[in-house]
């Protein structure tokens, strides 16, 4: 375990560094490429969206041809596409090599983590996996803050060769450890899958909790920065806030995971999604930039507890229900697609025609209404180190 935990957290931090890596130099990229605003959103969202349509059909792979293996041809497709990605010359090369990037993380955040999930156990289980969100968190701080300035100093394309070579570097680790050899578990059909797991407390639980959180953090993440920029805030400033969030989010992380196995992690995301409607009710108030940034930091605690339960809980969930981890991560990862997918688009649209505050306050709705069933989902502490 030693040995595999840090290199799955390297796999994740890694595909989460390369998601963002871009973001800095898609600028660059525009001019060299003649790239349109609409080819260059394209460029971005097809990352989450590959995940969205490959999340499941993964873990049901994973566990036919075992997580190991697919972990490592994974970080493979992340060293070619990477590589891709330098050498690209047209709008359509960058948006495949794009694409070979979001299906390595349908990989990462699947078939990754059901191979970690399986080789700790169920006491070890929620702290590994929260360790791995946290790992995917730096990452997403990192990817901009390099890359940025290696684009500067070397080109666009230099970057992203050096990050292959790393990216197969990591794929030789990954071939280290050995396959870790779980429960057998009978292959179940989507239709069964998705019965046998809202007949689990903990998985639905899992489930809810990620496609509530997805959905709502991705709105804040839309319309904040956007709020602050119209108020002022440069690219710089932004900036800053989001790497003070993010700092903030990996240490929420790593709190709920030492603190999961003795509260629950039900309980958790319930007081968890508790914080988040106080936070979007002063989200709704007018307030100044400065204010704004800080409610921007602190609601990111509250948020950041529920994606840090999410996993651990379908984990738990896939043991208590009897189903192969692989399909089950891979269902979390949907509902964390479909959430970012859908809660952006439609939290935008909904403050366009009215105003922010009107967004927050109907999210904030939402939440309660899900916090109510959910809670009703809660085991008590014994039971949930009983059932993990």
């Amino acid at each position: 375990m030693r040995r595999l935990g840090p290199i799955i957290y390297a796999v994740v931090f890694f595909d989460a560094f390369l998601m963002f890596a871009i973001v800095p130099v898609l600028p660059d990229y525009a001019r060299t490429l003649a790239l349109s605003k609409a080819q260059s959103g394209l460029v971005i969202g097809i990352y989450s969206g590959i995940v969205l349509v490959a999340a499941l059909p993964i873990g049901r792979l994973a566990d036919r041809l075992g997580a190991r293996r697919l972990t490592i041809a994974g970080v493979v497709l992340l060293a070619v596409s990477t590589v891709l990605i330098g050498a690209s010359e047209s709008f359509w090369m960058l948006l495949a090599a794009r694409a070979g990037q979001g299906l390595s993380s349908a990989i990462s955040w699947t078939a990754a983590l059901a191979w970690l999930s399986a080789e700790a156990g169920s006491h070890d289980r929620p702290r590994q996996l929260t360790n791995a969100m946290s790992a995917g968190s730096l990452g997403v701080l990192m990817g901009p803050v390099v890359a940025g300035p290696l684009a500067s100093a070397l080109g666009i394309r230099a970057p992203f060769v050096i990050f292959a070579v790393i990216a197969a570097v990591l794929a030789a680790a990954a071939a280290l450890p050995a396959e870790t050899r779980g429960g057998e578990h009978e292959e179940v059909g989507l239709r069964d899958l998705f019965m046998m797991g809202a007949r689990s407390r903990l998985l639905a639980a899992g489930a809810i909790v990620m496609l509530l959180v997805a959905t709502v953090s991705g709105v804040i993440e839309t319309l904040v920065p956007l709020k602050l920029g119209s108020d002022g805030y440069g690219a710089g400033q932004i900036a800053i806030v989001l790497g003070v969030a993010g700092l903030v989010g990996v240490a929420t992380n790593l709190t709920v995971g030492r603190i999961f196995n003795r509260f629950g992690g039900i309980p958790i995301g319930v007081a968890a999604i508790g914080g988040t409607v106080v936070g979007l009710v002063l989200l709704a108030l007018p307030v100044a930039a400065l204010a704004l940034s800080a409610l921007f930091v602190l609601i990111t605690i509250p948020m950041s507890a529920q994606y840090a339960v999410s996993f651990p809980l379908a984990g738990e969930g896939a043991e208590q229900a009897g189903l192969p981890s692989g399909a089950v991560l891979g269902a979390i990862n949907v509902c964390w697609g479909l959430g970012f997918l859908v809660g952006p688009a439609v939290g935008s649209v909904i403050a366009q025609a009215t105003a922010d505050g009107v967004t927050y306050v109907l999210l904030a709705v939402l939440c309660v209404a899900v916090a109510v069933p959910l809670r009703r989902l809660a085991l008590t502490p014994v039971e949930c180190q009983d059932t993990a």
